[in-house]
């Protein structure tokens, strides 16, 4: 009974459009009320120590550290480097926003801040080149999706923190992932620019190079000393975090006269304000694992899947196809953490790497901020355009499908997730 009361309140609830963590709160304190055994004093337990670990530490500081890159000409000078090395080939603004997005991601860790931040920059300078408005909308919003797969990421830090497995190595099992999805997206742009006449920039000199590599130089060492740090063991994932903040605070008062103490304070509510969020959810879905735990609904799932006789490659594509649908209505984090405890289970029980599955889970997910009724993206794209959402919608869709051929590839080779860490760190889960 307890059972048929947490799944009907949580599709009630959800059905009544209430936020998703109020609704993993409400279905869990039905089913304690309703279990014999259960009082309401586990309640605070499981809240606390769903934000109490060590593991959350970094999200913070990487949001923060985000929030002072975005605020001034860090990101320009990441977007004017690309530019002056490849902004002279047919479609090379197109090739320059994937990289710029790269480079910000080592960053930001997130695809949001992307598109917010370098956004702008790169619609204007596409418009002003006379790229045409829809495609250059969405070269945007997709590169963007890279964020949150090139380390540091803040999805990553999440799954880390509820799968207990080791950030570093998931931060390390993005690289090649992220690097494949910008390069999938190029090969479009490629393929693209073959029927359609896309513009060419300006020549540079090479004086011109090299004064912008100058420019982007300090910029671009961000993701190096960031990685550099946590994978030789001179740092850890929260005090590259702490690192990240400074170096951006350093970068911004060097480069941008006008930063102040008032600009701090923004950024510092801003994260907050995010952060926040996150707690929300991640203290919600700690109630909720617990109860869907000892409703043993993991271990029924997985089971169901086992004895139909599904192999671990159906399972593989059977999550995708979860993830992406979930994608489509929930936010990325709360997504995550409902299908934790599920996702751990399988991978106990075909031998599946949890880091692949965390990166591949992140990749499904950030798909979702490119598709309707919650791809925050397009949205964010909509608005900075000035295009309808609808024409955001079908101009994405090609890049879209480009994107999905990179996470079949990460789905079913394994091996260009877990190879770095494994190279890095030694055989782990």
């Amino acid at each position: 009974m307890a059972l048929a009361a947490l799944l009907i309140s949580f599709v009630v609830l959800m059905v009544l459009g209430t936020p998703v963590a109020v609704t993993m709160f409400g279905s869990s304190l039905v089913y304690i009320l309703l279990e014999p055994g259960l009082s309401l004093g586990n309640v605070a337990t499981k809240v606390v120590n769903g934000v109490t670990g060590t593991g959350l530490l970094s999200l913070p500081l990487f949001i923060l550290a985000g929030e002072i890159m975005n605020n001034g000409g860090v990101t320009e000078r990441l977007f004017k480097f690309p530019l002056a090395l490849i902004g002279h080939v047919k479609g090379g603004l197109a090739y320059v926003n994937v990289l710029a997005s790269m480079l910000f991601a080592g960053m930001s860790g997130s695809a949001i801040a992307d598109t917010a931040g370098l956004g702008k920059i790169e619609m204007d300078a596409m418009d002003e080149a006379g790229y045409d408005k829809e495609f250059s909308a969405a070269v945007t919003a997709a590169s963007s999706s890279i964020g949150p797969i090139i380390p540091p990421s803040n999805t990553m830090i999440v799954y880390a923190v509820a799968a207990e497995v080791s950030v570093a190595r998931l931060f390390m099992g993005g690289m090649i992932p992220g690097i494949l999805m910008g390069a999938v997206l190029c090969f479009y742009i490629w393929l693209h620019g073959r029927s359609h006449d896309l513009p060419k920039g300006e020549k540079t000199t090479w004086a011109e190079k090299g004064k912008a590599f100058v420019k982007a130089f300090f910029p671009m060492l961000t993701p190096i000393i960031l990685i550099l740090g946590i994978c030789t063991g001179v740092c850890t994932a929260t005090e590259a975090g702490a690192v990240a903040v400074v170096y951006a605070t350093i970068l911004n008062c060097i480069y941008e006269k006008g930063f102040k103490i008032k600009d701090i304070k923004r950024c510092l509510d801003n994260s907050m304000v995010t952060m926040a969020q996150i707690c929300f959810i991640v203290m919600a879905s700690s109630l909720f694992g617990w109860v869907v735990t000892l409703a043993n609904i993991p271990s029924m799932v997985a089971n169901g899947l086992y004895s139909m006789g599904a192999n671990k490659y159906v399972i593989l594509l059977l999550l995708n196809v979860i993830f992406l649908i979930m994608g489509m209505f929930l936010s990325i984090n709360a997504s995550l953490l409902i299908m934790t405890p599920v996702v751990v289970t399988l991978a106990q029980m075909y031998g599946l790497s949890l880091i692949h599955l965390g990166v591949m889970i992140t990749l499904n997910l950030t798909l979702g901020l490119l598709t309707p009724p919650v791809g925050w993206n397009l949205y964010i794209m909509s608005a900075v355009s000035g295009l309808p959402f609808e024409r955001v919608v079908k101009a994405v869709l090609p890049q879209l499908c480009a994107l999905l051929v990179a996470l079949l590839l990460i789905t079913f080779i394994p091996g260009l997730v877990t190879w770095l860490p494994t190279f890095l760190f030694g055989p782990g889960v």
